[in-house]
């Protein structure tokens, strides 16, 4: 199965990896609220998607780092807030950020981001407020 033929959409809104059995939700944070988050506004975001039952579900989370991984796609190009290429798959809505906060940290509490420009991973300080979003996905049951 290639990467452009993985991702499905669904008539709740919601996006279905078929490969890895997982859903994303269409937009990003920025996209959805036009704000930058830190990590502990994206786990606030996290909270109030599942309130709301985004998609009609209520167990959104932030990804893992191989699940960030994973949804990064070097042949799929998509356009960010800034107009640069980003490689997710074109359901997703466009002009969203370029980092995606992760669920994992580090040893020294730092959390990780995936650049969905280059699909390097690195750590920062929880505060940091450089064009990191929540995407949230869910496992499919």
């Amino acid at each position: 199965m290639s990467e452009q033929d993985r991702f499905h959409d669904n008539p709740s809104g919601v996006i279905t990896d078929t490969k890895y059995k997982t859903q994303w939700l269409p937009k990003d944070s920025w996209g959805d609220l036009g704000q930058w988050r830190n990590y502990d506004a994206a786990l606030a975001y996290v909270g109030l998607m599942k309130q709301v039952y985004a998609g009609g579900f209520s167990d959104w989370r932030l990804p893992t780092r191989e699940e960030a991984e994973n949804f990064y796609g070097e042949e799929l190009t998509q356009v960010d807030w800034n107009g640069e290429v980003v490689h997710i798959h074109t359901l997703f809505v466009t002009k969203c950020a370029n980092f995606m906060w992760l669920k994992d940290t580090n040893d020294d509490g730092q959390v990780g981001r995936i650049n969905l420009r280059n699909g390097e991973v690195d750590f920062v300080d929880r505060n940091t407020l450089e064009h990191q979003s929540a995407r949230l996905i869910r496992n499919i049951k």
